[in-house]
């Protein structure tokens, strides 16, 4: 009896070390036990003025090219080269960025992934600013061209949205701190670097931004793809804001009752939707279009209008 009474005690607490154990489910978000900080850095949330690690020949050199004072150094793996890495380690030894060499493991514990190009660079921060401040420093003599992601999630779609937004000349996207992936690093790479040049706003909630911008006059345009009016009937010339919705469900209600105007992209075929980032890149260079257009006519200048020959085919 005592034997038995001395063993009780340790087989309660086997018991509830696994029942813990079956206790998480597969969409837990704690850490995993021996994860640590580096494999949560490629999906860790954007934190401006924190450090990060973005991965990509693409992205570290634009990173390089456009905010070289914040790269704080690179990592590349043993053996890399080629044309492009030599332009990276030439800009890196310009600017005096220093450069480690390392074994692929280490990259593909700090990126989280293996597709990194063997290549990673430690940014000071993508610097995300406040809509007020955003808006006060926008030039009066400019029509606007902002464009906003409502619940945007997949964060290769937001960086292939921010590449395409750079191209067309958008002044800066707006990202809700709710309902759209953050700015990983898989965003980075999938925005080819564009990231580090589009000017990104974060706002707290997008509905309360977007009555800002129609209270500074700009003209709030929804993507729906069950609006009767098409892009090509609707003017883009003006100050606009064009919002772009979810994968899933696209504009939320309370987004589509604040926009002034709805637009759908005609479609011919049997497909009666279009991936995100698609949608947004042809409603983009449809309000490029009719803004060069314009700019022909009108004394001011017009965002999209300086370099006539699309970045695809320069």
């Amino acid at each position: 009896m005592k034997d038995d009474k001395a063993r009780r005690p340790q087989a309660k607490r086997k018991r509830v070390k696994s029942k813990g154990r079956r206790g998480r489910t597969p969409t837990d978000s704690r850490p995993l036990a021996g994860s640590g900080p580096e494999r949560r850095e490629a999906v860790a949330p954007e934190s401006p003025g924190g450090l990060r690690w973005i991965y990509g020949v693409q992205p570290v050199l634009e990173a390089l090219k456009s905010r070289g004072d914040r790269v704080e150094k690179i990592w590349l793996a043993y053996g890399r080269s080629g044309p492009s890495i030599q332009r990276i380690l030439e800009q890196a030894k310009g600017q005096k960025v220093p450069v480690s060499y390392k074994g692929r493991a280490a990259l593909d514990a700090k990126a989280g992934t293996a597709k990194h190009q063997g290549l990673l660079a430690l940014l000071s921060g993508i610097e995300a600013l406040a809509l007020a401040p955003f808006l006060r420093r926008l030039s009066a003599d400019r029509r606007r061209f902002l464009v906003l992601l409502d619940a945007v999630q997949d964060p290769h779609n937001l960086g292939a949205i921010l590449r395409t937004a750079c191209a067309c000349g958008v002044e800066g996207v707006l990202l809700p701190k709710h309902r759209t992936s953050p700015l990983t690093p898989a965003a980075v790479k999938a925005s080819a670097g564009a990231a580090t040049w589009v000017p990104l706003v974060r706002v707290g909630n997008a509905a309360e931004a977007l009555r800002s911008l129609r209270r500074k006059g700009i003209f709030v345009i929804g993507a729906d793809a069950s609006a009767k009016e098409t892009i090509y009937d609707q003017d883009f010339r003006r100050d606009v804001c064009v919002v772009i919705g979810g994968e899933a469900k696209g504009l939320r209600p309370v987004i589509r009752q604040l926009c002034d105007g709805l637009v759908s992209i005609p479609m011919a075929g049997p497909i009666d939707s279009l991936n995100a980032s698609v949608a947004a890149g042809i409603l983009f260079y449809e309000a490029v279009r009719q803004r060069r257009e314009f700019a022909s006519k009108a004394d001011g200048p017009v965002s999209g209008e300086q370099d006539p020959t699309p970045p695809a085919v320069r």
